[in-house]
């Protein structure tokens, strides 16, 4: 099973409306800037570490932004 973006558009719609760059959630999610622009652009899926630290810098629920697929 893997984690993915519901949308694409409406994740950086989100990062937008949060007040983020791709860079700043980065930092903030103690995360790389290549991953975060990988997933924000659909090329990569999140690994569950990682999604965790996006919804923990973006303060949303996991089924706002994710979906689970097999």
């Amino acid at each position: 099973m893997e984690i993915r973006l519901k949308s694409v558009d409406e994740f950086n719609k989100l990062l937008l409306r949060k007040g983020y760059s791709k860079r700043a959630l980065a930092n903030k999610g103690n995360m790389g800037q290549a991953t975060i622009h990988q997933i924000s652009k659909g090329v990569r899926k999140p690994s569950p570490p990682v999604a965790k630290r996006i919804l923990e810098a973006l303060e949303v629920e996991f089924d706002e932004i994710f979906t689970i697929e097999k």
